[in-house]
């Protein structure tokens, strides 16, 4: 009964998130039908959501109530275009596809546990629906960053909890789908298959990581320069600015898409058109990064501090040789499929690239089109030499990698049955993947204390900090050691980082000196020390410690410490 329950409230969640995101892009652009007009309007819907909800914050209105409101309001605008709506697929078809995507919303489903949706996404999210406003957060590794995705984060949050924030990128991934099958005519289902046979694009749709809402709107916005070129439309133009400023909205990677795209209109010699894309691009750009510039002065923050001033939040730069990026970037297929501690250790891409390399090769010398769409992916991919070398941040462009691969493979002669059988095997590792980890996972965890268990097995320190949680429910300050991506699951607050005012390298120089090391972690505000076994830091003995730490939790992960003069 609990697990209907639970299902059935995600999966409600779900729908009401992509029909509202639907209907909010359909009421402004009513002339796209079929599924060009479902993909690129729910698109448009979902950066339109997330500046709504930019603007509720602004004004300190980004409740549960308002948003509630603003989804009427889309809704009630929307009732003439029910009645313009036809079914786009057959029910046998809807049907194959729900089933297709099941294991993708089940590990949609498990709480969050990924390092980065813990350490700041979703610490965003929160502190964001707590106050109803869009605060500056220092506290955090990165205080502020584009956050167009985060701005969705909380409002699934305000209206359905955290696990329901997964459903966003969820959505993300499979409207990326349905815009490559609007893409590609004949072979527009062989793509969607080849991007979704990637196990790292189901991990990614599951968690509150940006990269699937980068995704998406990188890839919309090649798609709105592709049908300019085919339509001279000026409504294109726009789509394709706005796509690109969503995409940067997200996260800094997506102002490549900006320049990629107005770069390819300069051929056309047309300033105006090249003005009006601009014009969109920034206007979507102005609330993020006018916000970066207001609380920092730094667009690109906490970045280039040689331009624009030092800051403690600047993380400390990845040394490489200039042999080591180029042995990286020529390795990068075999890494992300066969080696991949060396590309971030995230879940492997689908081995249909490192085997179609020959055909990419043929279609980028053969076909127009197939060098346009690869040549804005291969340009992304020489920011390989100046990120560090993990292949998430390569998955904004795996679409058009498998768009441009199925468009070669359908140039050739074959028979029908071969393309979507094709389509079925590139399909298979993403969907054996999702049966993979769902068994690994175990059964969904729906209940509170189902919850904290599953927390504490996949997080070991989680235990600790649910202690501390319990101990103090009206709050508290603790200084964590090596446990930065708890700071989503601590009631309180939790301190402690590589970087930022409380890092590391500014409080362990005084872990020799009892009192100094006291002094810096009362300076902090901290109630308790939360200390993370096996990283390479042993703690004073004898009475000076003693007096001033006093050990109240141990477990085989963690132990806990009370300041003393905290005592009653």
């Amino acid at each position: 009964m609990h697990l209907a329950s639970f299902v059935g409230t995600h999966l409600l969640a779900f729908a009401l998130l992509a029909v509202t995101a639907w209907m909010a892009g359909r009421l402004v652009l009513r002339r796209l039908e079929g599924l060009e007009g479902l993909a690129v309007s729910t698109a448009l819907g979902l950066t339109l959501l997330a500046h709504a909800a930019f603007a509720l914050g602004a004004l300190g209105l980004l409740t549960r109530s308002s948003l509630i409101v603003l989804i009427a309001a889309i809704h009630l605008l929307g009732i003439p275009v029910w009645r313009e709506v036809g079914w786009i697929w057959k029910w046998k078809t809807a049907l194959g596809l729900l089933l297709a995507a099941a294991p993708f919303f089940i590990l949609a489903l498990y709480p969050p546990t990924a390092f980065d949706e813990t350490l700041y996404h979703l610490p965003y999210a929160r502190a964001f629906a707590s106050t109803g406003a869009i605060p500056f957060l220092p506290e955090l590794r990165y205080p502020i960053f584009p956050q167009l995705a985060e701005m969705l984060f909380t409002g699934m949050l305000l209206l359905a909890g955290d696990v329901a924030t997964h459903l966003v990128q969820l959505l993300a991934t499979l409207v990326t789908a349905l815009l490559l099958i609007a893409w590609g005519g004949r072979s527009g289902w062989l793509a969607a298959a080849i991007f979704l046979g990637n196990p790292i694009v189901v991990h990614l749709a599951g968690t509150a990581y940006v990269e699937p809402a980068l995704t998406l709107f990188a890839t919309a916005s090649v798609y709105a320069l592709e049908r300019w070129r085919e339509t001279r439309a000026r409504s294109w133009l726009v789509l394709l600015g706005v796509f690109a400023g969503s995409a940067a909205g997200v996260k800094y990677l997506g102002i490549f898409f900006i320049g990629a795209v107005l770069a390819a209109l300069l051929p056309a010699g047309r300033l105006r058109d090249l003005a009006i894309a601009s014009a969109a691009a920034l206007a979507v750009l102005a609330p993020w990064y006018g916000r970066l510039l207001l609380h920092t002065g730094n667009p690109l923050f906490p970045f280039y501090p040689q331009l624009f001033g030092a800051n403690p939040w600047f993380p400390d730069p990845v040394s490489r040789t200039l042999a080591e990026r180029v042995s990286a970037y020529v390795q990068f297929p075999w890494d992300v499929l066969l080696d991949r501690g060396a590309a971030g250790n995230q879940p492997p891409w689908s081995p249909v690239y490192l085997f179609g390399i020959p055909l990419l090769a043929f279609g980028l010398f053969r076909d127009p089109r197939v060098r346009r769409i690869l040549g804005i992916a291969l340009a992304y991919s020489l920011l390989l030499f100046v990120l560090p070398p993990d292949s998430r941040y390569m998955t904004a462009v795996l679409p058009l990698v498998s768009l441009v691969l199925a468009m070669t493979l359908s140039r050739w002669p074959l028979r029908k049955w071969v393309l979507p059988a094709l389509a079925l095997l590139f399909f298979l590792p993403g969907w054996a993947y999702g049966i993979y980890r769902i068994g690994r996972e175990g059964p969904l965890p729906v209940t509170a204390p189902e919850r904290d268990l599953y927390l504490a097995r996949e997080l070991p320190v989680y235990a600790a900090v649910d202690h501390l949680n319990r101990l103090r429910p009206e709050g508290y300050t603790a200084y964590a050691l090596f446990a930065e991506n708890m700071v989503y699951h601590a009631d309180g607050t939790l301190l402690g980082d590589w970087n930022g005012p409380a890092s590391y390298s500014w409080l362990l120089p005084a872990l020799g000196d009892p009192e100094l090391f006291h002094l810096r972690l009362r300076e902090l505000g901290a109630d308790y020390l939360l200390i993370v076994r096996g990283k390479g830091v042993r703690l004073p003995e004898g009475p000076e410690w003693s007096r001033r730490f006093r050990r109240i939790y141990s477990d085989r992960w963690t132990d806990i410490y009370l300041l003393p003069d905290q005592l009653p």
